[in-house]
């Protein structure tokens, strides 16, 4: 037995994919959350949607993407495992307002197209470093 160091395990291209990916993602996170903040303070779009004055509806949705939008982007920033999940809740909440609800809160089909780009791409990275991980040969395994 050595104590000679072990090198540096060599990257693998998809990880950094995914690490940069996830930061990526976390920043539109981020902007969106500063943007719904905006919004909900009376902010921007000249206090129009500030909170008090949103339906209930309105009101519910848009408190409980506040709140999701900026943990998912510092979840997604640290490449936690809870990142992906509360970006999922915050995006199955997105895709049910807008789909299912679209007499409350209108129909966006760009942030639809937008979810739907993004869930592939993290299913073909994630699935990319699942299956093609380098695998150790069974002969220099002892």
């Amino acid at each position: 037995m050595t104590d000679l160091p072990m090198p540096p395990p060599k990257p693998f291209l998809p990880q950094i994919l995914m690490a940069v990916f996830l930061r990526l993602v976390a920043l539109g996170c981020l902007f969106y959350a500063v943007r719904l903040w905006g919004d909900l303070i009376g902010y921007s779009h000249e206090g129009v949607m500030r909170f008090d004055l949103l339906s209930t509806d309105r009101m519910a949705a848009s408190a409980a993407l506040a709140v999701l939008y900026p943990v998912a982007a510092i979840g997604l920033w640290l490449k936690g495992p809870w990142g992906p999940v509360m970006w999922s809740a915050a995006a199955v909440m997105e895709i049910v307002m807008h789909q299912v609800m679209p007499e409350v809160f209108g129909t966006d089909g760009i942030k639809i197209i937008l979810i739907a780009a993004t869930v592939v791409i993290y299913a073909v990275l994630r699935l990319s470093i699942i299956f093609l991980w380098p695998q150790k040969s069974a002969s220099a395994s002892g």
